[in-house]
């Protein structure tokens, strides 16, 4: 079964334009815990190689990878680009994330 993100029209947007000034071959969206309470933390970085159980997905013109120990919580997941007063950047939103932290480094 292929991995499923929906990727919003902001998103597929900047991706497009990053599509134009390709850094490396792949963008890998990566899943890690963040802190000790559990709560799951996304990165996004440009990347020239991928592993062979690696899943891709193809998204205005770029490559995304996803390694295997990320996907559960990749999966179902909503990849956005947002901007509001204080930030700029892609957002991942998964079902399988905590909503909240309680240890305080959040």
């Amino acid at each position: 079964m292929s991995l499923q993100i929906e990727v919003t029209p902001q998103a597929v947007a900047k991706l497009a334009e990053l599509g134009t000034e390709k850094k490396a071959d792949y963008v890998r969206v990566s899943a890690q815990q963040a802190c000790g309470c559990g709560r799951i933390g996304y990165r996004m970085a440009w990347e020239d190689t991928v592993a062979e159980n690696d899943e891709k997905l193809q998204a205005a013109g770029v490559t995304l990878v996803v390694d295997v120990d990320s996907r559960q919580y990749i999966e179902g997941g909503i990849l956005d680009y947002q901007t509001d007063q204080m930030q700029e950047g892609f957002v991942l939103t998964n079902p399988h994330a905590q909503n909240s932290c309680s240890c305080g480094s959040h």
